[in-house]
């Protein structure tokens, strides 16, 4: 804590350091006119006092205050916690978690066409701030909050996961300790502490020593050392000061970086790892909480790091997919990390997600004969982009095709488009990038498949709508071709 110096005594210092010099130069101090000041006592000195800071107002407790974006609705409602704490009511204290029935279709698709190429998902399902750290409430919060029941839902949310197979669901419940002896997450942060990431790492590697294909990587040792601190002022604070006004302190934490032992950090590692990391900024290697590392310490082998901050649940494995690095080397084991709150509750959301993943696994039409095939030069109004037609109507139906749109523009990270179908279906097809994700202003999805009338459905054309003219000339290519890699179309041909 700083303290001001009252101006007084700042004079009297600086009066003092005048008459000493003049004693040092050898002349006689100059009379002073004036009447010397008098000298403070304990009764005259300005008195300071200490409090706990930051509270949260009245205003953080209405939830009418958090409407207008989706960003702040995250955070809808914030309440103190112990020791300095803060949670958010909705995210994270729950007791259900919806891993709908659709979501574990769509992801048991990816899985089997990630499987035909050799490689198997690791889906790190990331548990709330409430159920890792519930001794951090207040005794009323504590009784307020059914953990029993949330560890007993998130416990079923994983085993569901696992249910079919084919996707491999570390045992990250038996982490949920209230006397555990380590803070999960930063008091005021979304995001996990180093501790918690190691734990995690610990978990994925005991679910996945065990399993076919992991014995067949090359093993090395690596060690974990700190290197400087990291401060966190975390997002719910900065939400909490933006409400209320005043400002808390960082937090600040040991930052760990890990190594291979007798190796170059850089060049003793595997070009093309068979352990490859997608996530958000929770495995990001910016944000210091080393989940990369703490996975290649406690596997013994190399992991690719290619989580993307600010990509969200999907936004680091599209990219991966599409990248040269995948489809040049498929590595056998793909850790999905997620949040549990960005995971897709809603089959529409689901679909969305896999439905632009799945085709990207063999690349979507590259290296395929497209079916239908245009480049347009795109303008202000309507354009059509694609048409089933010209004499001849082909039978396309939904479940069989995918679509791919190439934009000569890399930075277009939003794509509006209506797909139409013989039958008077109409589908608005958006897809759209997170601004930190190259994407390379490629766009792929399955045509529409999770109803029966459109997977049925024959395809008429594809239409895009320009609002405004392009501030540059702006063309797409657009293909439709069949779905699947060499296995799958061989079946449908059967």
């Amino acid at each position: 804590m700083r303290f001001a110096m009252p101006r007084f005594l700042q004079a009297s210092v600086f009066a003092g350091v005048v008459w000493a010099g003049g004693v040092v130069a050898g002349s006689p101090p100059p009379a002073d006119p004036t009447p010397p000041a008098a000298v403070p006592t304990a009764s005259t000195l300005p008195k300071y006092s200490a409090r706990p800071c930051c509270s949260l107002c009245p205003r953080a407790g209405d939830p009418q205050a958090y409407e207008g974006s989706k960003f702040m609705n995250d955070f809808r409602v914030l309440i103190d916690g112990r020791n300095g704490w803060l949670f958010r009511t909705a995210l994270d204290l729950p007791t259900q978690f919806n891993v709908s029935d659709e979501s574990l279709t769509q992801l048991h698709r990816l899985s089997e066409a990630l499987g035909q190429r050799g490689t198997r998902i690791v889906m790190v399902y990331q548990p709330p701030r409430g159920l890792m750290d519930p001794d951090k409430l207040t005794p009323t919060q504590r009784r307020g909050y059914n953990l029993d029941m949330a560890r007993s839902n998130y416990a079923q949310a994983l085993q569901r996961m696992r249910s079919e197979g084919g996707v491999i669901v570390p045992a990250l419940d038996k982490l949920v300790d209230e006397h555990k002896g380590y803070d999960y997450y930063f008091r005021r942060d979304h995001h996990w502490t180093a501790a918690g990431a190691q734990h995690t790492a610990k978990a994925v590697a005991d679910a996945m020593k065990n399993q076919p294909g992991f014995s067949a990587i090359a093993r090395k040792k690596f060690e974990t050392h700190t290197q400087g601190v990291i401060g966190k002022p975390g997002t719910l604070q900065k939400v909490a000061s933006q409400m209320c006004g005043g400002a808390y302190s960082m937090q600040y934490e040991p930052v760990f970086v890990t190594d291979p032992v007798g190796g170059d950090s850089l060049l003793g590692r595997e070009s093309q790892p068979d352990v490859v990391l997608v996530g958000t900024s929770n495995s990001d290697s910016l944000g210091g909480y080393n989940f990369a590392g703490y996975l290649e310490e406690n596997l013994g082998v190399d992991v690719l790091n290619v989580a993307i901050t600010g990509g969200s649940y999907e936004g680091s494995l599209l990219h991966y997919l599409a990248s040269k690095e995948f489809q040049q080397h498929p590595p056998k084991f793909i850790i999905w990390e997620t949040p549990y709150q960005d995971y897709p509750d809603t089959e529409q959301m689901a679909f969305k997600v896999y439905r632009q993943a799945i085709p990207l696994v063999n690349n979507g039409c590259r290296g395929k004969t497209p079916v239908l095939e245009r480049k347009v030069d795109l303008h202000q109004g309507n354009n059509e982009v694609l048409f089933n037609g010209g004499g001849k109507i082909l039978p396309l139906v939904g479940k069989q095709y995918q679509l791919e749109f190439q934009f000569s523009d890399p930075a277009v990270k939003d794509l509006a488009a209506e797909v139409w179908y013989f039958s008077g279906l109409k589908e608005s097809l958006k897809l759209h990038y997170k601004q930190y994700v190259d994407n390379g202003g490629r766009f792929n999805a399955e045509l529409r498949s999770d109803r029966p009338d459109y997977a049925a459905a024959t395809l008429m054309g594809v239409t895009m709508q320009l609002d405004q003219a392009p501030a540059k000339p702006l063309s797409v290519t657009a293909q439709l071709c069949e779905r699947g890699g060499p296995q799958e179309l061989t079946a449908q041909r059967r």
